[in-house]
């Protein structure tokens, strides 16, 4: 996310209130290495957990704990609208002349908002803004923890152990090397990028060479590494595979690819022969981002007033396409797991080091960690939820159940625990145990929960369609500018089509949908079906036409134009219809037959 212009105030104030907690708190110093024993540095750490590619973080807003994604792309910090809704926050408009632009697009409605209280590392600050707009990440997070906050000092990231810390040095550490915890051990170090814009909080840029040539490169744990189109040409990249459309903060997606790079080389560090996602964006000079994978494999220290960056390499792959890097032949390399935290660790850096651990693909040593923070802490329900999601990516299902339902007794009010469940529990011939734990979480989650939107897949997938409807009139009026928003709009018209109710307001949902995106195929699919509900026989077959120019593939469309053209008494030209849909999904019938839309059951004489 980058700026035009803002008028910021919170910088100065983060940095009295961190300098005051350190104060409260007495927190440690270290030296930054031997040669330099007159530096020193107190730090502040954050708890952070990866949920899936998102490394997330929790603040205090207004006395409730709000889940935010760590974001060192964001020059500032952003709360959904929705958030700003359950906060009850007022929000305003943005100072003249600003805007929000992101690498697919600018920010929809954007706005700002001011927290009374905010609570961080130990501390509370008063009447902190945030910027108010943004997408629904659907991973139950609300918004962003950007530069504003992670930029008042130096900033280590160390997400392989679950940690971002705030450090202070003091003025003999202006020239010392500050990856103090590298020891005699080989580190890298760059030279940041200098410029005069976002002097308080300055992106975290740098130069790379790819296939040996230079690119400007910003870090960003806001996303996963991708390079733009026009870079990966400039330097060679010939073989692009499309991976679909790729998204971002701002309205608007771009066409994604991926593409083989020869060389990669960053501070002496060289990467050889790795596959890394492209996408058609222009963010400023910007030729690409080093994302959540790149922090994930690597140790890194940000020393705001030398603008230069330290970073060792953790082992494993560097970039979420790639192969891991194999590791030097060690006993450290060939031990399983990884190294004890130490007698002080708590079950909660476990935990997190086995979320991180999951992220990098590693299950083995994540099983190992989230083994142990389970053991030192069997009541803690986050750390079985974690573990749950282990055991599902590693297609351990009984597992997974078994973890969710000691959370739950541990925590019946646990959110993701109870979505979980209900996901892995939502079979259509015995819906009870899944719907249970649905009612429960429409009773427990206020209005705006962004887990509305999973909530109606699944009620989707049981079959129980007035539910549907309801979870998506909550969130789609809680986030009503958001890139999923045509995706909700074209569900519930679908959704009405087949309940065969509100077909005016099932009309105005696929309108909408098609308005904000032409180019999907089943948002015209559904409007047909709603038009085949009204009786309105040639305007659904010209949609149906429309959805199949799209996407021929599918069989809702020649089905549904099978209906139409035998209602306008095309005998032959249905039956036609009819065979290619059966031909593509042979239970067809069957399915329809649920809405009372098969084709015995729609009425077989042509219209007059």
């Amino acid at each position: 996310m980058t700026r035009k212009s803002t008028g910021a105030r919170a910088t100065s104030r983060w940095t009295q209130h961190a300098l005051a907690v350190m104060s409260t708190f007495g927190l440690w110093a270290v030296c930054a290495s031997a040669s330099w024993a007159a530096c020193k540095v107190q730090g502040l750490e954050m708890p952070v957990t990866m949920k899936g590619s998102r490394a997330v973080a929790t603040l205090g807003i207004n006395g409730q704990d709000i889940p935010l994604i760590v974001d060192s792309g964001a020059f500032f910090s952003t709360l959904t609208h929705a958030a700003a809704q359950q906060l009850k926050m007022k929000v305003r408009g943005l100072p003249w002349g600003m805007e929000i632009k992101g690498v697919t697009g600018d920010m929809e409605n954007p706005g700002v908002a001011t927290a009374e209280r905010l609570n961080l590392l130990g501390g509370e600050l008063p009447n902190i803004d945030f910027v108010v707009g943004g997408n629904d990440d659907h991973n139950g997070t609300m918004g962003l923890l950007g530069r504003n906050i992670l930029s008042v000092a130096d900033t280590e990231y160390d997400l392989a152990h679950g940690v971002v810390k705030l450090m202070f040095p003091n003025e003999d550490c202006a020239k010392s090397p500050m990856a103090y915890w590298a020891g005699e051990a080989p580190f890298s170090e760059i030279e940041l990028v200098r410029h005069d814009r976002e002097k308080k909080t300055p992106a975290i840029e740098t130069i790379a060479l790819v296939n040996g040539k230079r690119l400007r490169v910003m870090f960003d744990t806001g996303a996963r590494t991708v390079m733009s189109l026009k870079a990966a040409k400039s330097v060679g990249v010939t073989d692009l595979k499309p991976t679909g459309r790729v998204g971002g903060v701002g309205q608007g997606t771009v066409a994604g690819w991926s593409g083989a790079i020869e060389r990669f080389e960053l501070g002496g560090e060289v990467v050889h022969n790795v596959r890394l996602s492209v996408a058609d964006f222009d963010l400023r000079e910007i030729d690409m981002l080093l994302g959540v994978d790149f922090f994930l494999s690597h140790r890194i220290y940000v020393s705001k007033k030398q603008r230069r960056m330290y970073f060792t390499y953790n082992g494993g792959q560097v970039f979420a396409l790639s192969k891991p890097e194999p590791k030097a032949d060690s006993e450290d390399a060939k031990a399983s797991g990884l190294p004890d935290l130490g007698r002080e660790a708590s079950a909660s850096a476990y935990a997190r080091r086995g979320a991180a651990s999951m992220a990098r693909k590693d299950y083995k040593a994540a099983l190992a960690d989230l083994d142990r923070a389970c053991e030192m802490e069997p009541q803690a329900a986050e750390h079985r939820v974690i573990r749950a999601a282990l055991h599902l990516q590693m297609r351990q299902a009984k597992l997974a159940k078994q973890d969710l339902d000691a959370a739950l007794a541990a925590d019946p009010a646990h959110a993701e625990a109870r979505m979980k469940r209900a996901t892995l529990m939502a079979n259509p011939s015995k819906p009870d145990a899944a719907l249970q734990d649905l009612d429960e979480l429409d009773r427990l989650l206020p209005a705006q929960a962004p887990q509305r939107l999973q909530m109606a897949q699944v009620y989707q997938r049981l079959q129980r369609l007035p539910a549907v409807v309801k979870q998506l009139d909550h969130w789609i009026a809680a986030y009503p500018h958001d890139l999923s928003t045509a995706d909700a709009l074209n569900q519930r018209c679908w959704t009405r089509a087949m309940l065969n109710s509100e077909l005016t307001q099932a009309l105005q949902d696929c309108d909408r949908a098609i308005d904000l995106n032409e180019e999907q195929a089943k948002y015209f699919d559904s409007r047909a079906w709603v038009r085949l509900r009204q009786r309105q026989w040639r305007p659904a077959l010209a949609d149906f036409d429309r959805a199949l120019k799209l996407d021929d593939k599918l069989a809702s469309p020649h089905y549904g134009r099978g209906i139409a053209l035998g209602k306008l008494g095309d005998a032959p030209g249905a039956q036609s219809a009819l065979a290619a849909a059966r031909e593509r999904r042979p239970e067809i019938d069957q399915e329809a037959g649920r809405y009372g839309l098969a084709v015995d059951a729609a009425a077989a004489k042509p219209a007059p």
